[in-house]
């Protein structure tokens, strides 16, 4: 059984916004403009649905620690694949451990496996499939740990690949960060300057460099929709917190000087950016990550500084 959703915009609809490539002249996979997600249910498929079956599955013995500790990860991501799960939990278990745990759990609907395609391509890419929480996994979770956040599985049917692929292109920044022990502490879509009216970034990270912490407000360009809108509404809310408290607060953080970081799947797409928005005008500091240098050479070379008319590649030791 499948559930098609389709990303916007549409095959046979014309690409509103520039369709810029990598430097190797290829359309990224998270911005394909005709990029389609499927939620795959396994063949023996008995979900729970209510809070009661799945607190006695649990208390009963037939989840352990570990399918607990999974969840959790999970929960945590909101949305990742499945190559990002097994790194996650590579300290507590093998790579074929969480593979054959994803596809268990996928029977009782505490787990659901999405498969991402192109359309006309299906055969020619195939990415690690995302895993979200099923209805299950929420509520276990959402039991145990009431006062935290977890996706809804019901949300998804809104969401569609459009959510997915922004979370699991983030979490592949934040699997990345944790792996090299420099991310001392993730919020998804954090608070600023104490205010919910607030333009929040998708994810905020404590990241530790030699020098002592910073914050990074991390956020993701959705190549396939009105990106300079979106960051332009976003960097002149900041800056009018900035002039106000002479820095961006984020709730739940300490004090630590913050840095935007704008994650674009390209440098074209980064340049774009700049020309339009003139970074380097804005009176706190903005990074641009490429996703694409990070692939090709390490997170490490992957940032820019705006300079002037250009983006200036810098190093950065961890």
């Amino acid at each position: 059984m499948e559930a098609l959703i389709q990303d916007q915009p549409n095959p046979g609809v014309t690409q509103e916004y520039p369709l810029l490539t990598t430097k190797k002249g290829e359309v990224p996979l998270w911005d394909h403009p005709f990029l389609k997600g499927t939620k795959v249910l396994p063949k023996k498929y008995y979900p729970y649905t209510n809070l009661e079956s799945v607190v006695e599955h649990f208390t009963r013995g037939r989840l352990d620690e570990k399918d607990f500790t999974l969840l959790k990860v999970l929960g945590d991501a909101i949305c990742a694949n499945e190559n990002q799960l097994r790194r996650y939990l590579l300290p507590i278990m093998s790579s074929s451990q969480t593979s054959l745990r994803l596809d268990r759990l996928r029977r009782n609907g505490f787990v659901e496996r999405w498969k991402i395609r192109i359309h006309g391509e299906e055969d020619a890419v195939k990415p690690p499939a995302p895993f979200t929480l099923g209805m299950a996994g929420f509520k276990l979770l959402k039991h145990y740990y009431n006062s935290d956040f977890f996706m809804d599985a019901n949300r998804w049917d809104s969401l569609g690949v459009g959510g997915i692929k922004r979370y699991v292109s983030m979490n592949e920044l934040r699997c990345l960060m944790a792996e090299m022990n420099i991310l001392k502490k993730w919020k998804w879509n954090p608070i600023i300057a104490t205010n919910h009216q607030n333009n929040r970034p998708l994810g905020a990270g404590i990241i530790e460099f030699p020098q002592g912490q910073m914050n990074f407000l991390i956020d993701r360009v959705q190549g396939t929709q009105n990106y300079i809108g979106y960051f332009k509404e976003r960097l002149f809310n900041w800056k009018n917190i900035y002039e106000h408290y002479g820095r961006i607060p984020v709730s739940e953080f300490p004090d630590n000087t913050s840095y935007i970081i704008i994650f674009a799947s390209t440098l074209r797409i980064a340049n774009h950016i700049h020309q339009e928005l003139m970074l380097d005008t804005f009176p706190f500091n903005i990074w641009v990550c490429v996703e694409e240098d990070v692939l090709e050479s390490g997170f490490n070379t992957s940032f820019y500084i705006p300079n002037k008319q250009d983006l200036k590649r810098i190093r950065l030791d961890f």
